[in-house]
């Protein structure tokens, strides 16, 4: 009799017991297979900046900026809407040796809230101009890449797939010398064409990540 109790207890299913964080390493792995973009980008930007010799790739950047996100998506009592985002960013520029007024940029923008995040992979293309007998440039060009919409701590809501965008943008920079290093300090207005999505309740929603954006930061030369 006790031996058929213990042979019957030993037969019942256990619990699965899975790790804390398998959930959020499944979640960040799904994320990246929803934005393919960023690696071909990286990849993309990285040809350009570094396989061509009369390029000089000595100039990184950091910058602060305010973005604008318009509509909404809901699941049960979880919901994410748009509004003013603020966030950072960083950059890689490359410049002709033979002072070709032309620079490529490879860049990534992060810009954050509470419940949300939006980040950018780009790729630049400027044309660059002296003023006369000043330490001041400017430049006009556009941005090509991708854009992804990523909630925070949301269980119904996840992101969507990154969609690809573009900007055109002015940019004033300010030239001076810091401990032997050139350092320039710039500002940026853009006009962003950007729509990304979120995955709530089984359906796919858009969002507008255009409009007017503002970046400001500190580029230094090595």
């Amino acid at each position: 009799m006790l031996a058929s109790v213990v042979e019957e207890i030993f037969r019942e299913e256990k619990p699965r017991i899975e790790p804390q964080h398998s959930h959020d390493c499944l979640t960040k792995k799904g994320r990246l297979l929803k934005n393919p973009m960023s690696v071909i980008i990286v990849l993309i930007g990285g040809l350009l900046l570094f396989a061509n010799p009369d390029l000089r790739q000595d100039t990184y950047r950091a910058e602060l900026g305010v973005s604008s996100l318009s509509g909404s998506a809901s699941s049960g009592s979880e919901s994410i809407k748009g509004g003013t985002l603020v966030g950072w960013g960083v950059s890689l520029t490359g410049e002709y040796r033979d002072e070709t007024p032309l620079r490529h940029s490879l860049g990534l923008q992060r810009y954050e809230s509470n419940t949300k995040s939006l980040e950018f992979y780009t790729l630049g293309l400027d044309y660059v101009f002296q003023w006369p007998e000043r330490p001041v440039q400017f430049a006009f060009g556009a941005e090509a890449g991708s854009v992804q919409l990523l909630p925070k701590g949301m269980n119904s809501i996840d992101a969507g797939t990154a969609k690809l965008g573009w900007e055109l943008h002015g940019e004033a920079m300010h030239y001076f010398v810091f401990r032997n290093q050139l350092v320039h300090a710039y500002v940026r207005p853009a006009w962003r064409v950007y729509q990304p999505e979120l995955e709530a309740g089984g359906t796919t929603e858009k969002f507008n990540a255009g409009g007017l954006s503002l970046t400001g930061g500190m580029g230094i030369q090595f």
